[in-house]
């Protein structure tokens, strides 16, 4: 293997940065706020709406009366469907 001389060795450092330098920033992958056009088509598709509200009603009867009205909401806004895994926080 040959070694590599200093000026080959600034060469290719200064390459390496006019290539990063010139490469576009990666947005293969960008989260944004849904629409409600788009939330809609997701519920339908989902299709579970009303499953979701029995589940949101099961643990309110399950809390009953031992919480506080802020522990019960800190429990409902963390539950998911166990079956599509929707956030459940906002049908209650």
């Amino acid at each position: 293997m040959k070694p590599i001389s200093r000026r080959g060795l600034v060469a290719g450092l200064a390459g390496m940065g006019v290539a990063l330098g010139a490469s576009r920033r990666a947005s293969a992958f960008t989260a944004d706020t849904p629409s409600m056009r788009t939330l809609a088509l997701h519920d339908n598709a989902c299709g579970a709406t009303a499953s979701h509200k029995a589940l949101v009603a099961e643990v309110e009867r399950t809390l009953g009366d031992k919480y506080t009205p802020e522990e019960k909401q800190k429990v409902l806004a963390a539950l998911t469907c166990p079956i599509c895994g929707c956030p459940l926080a906002g049908l209650f």
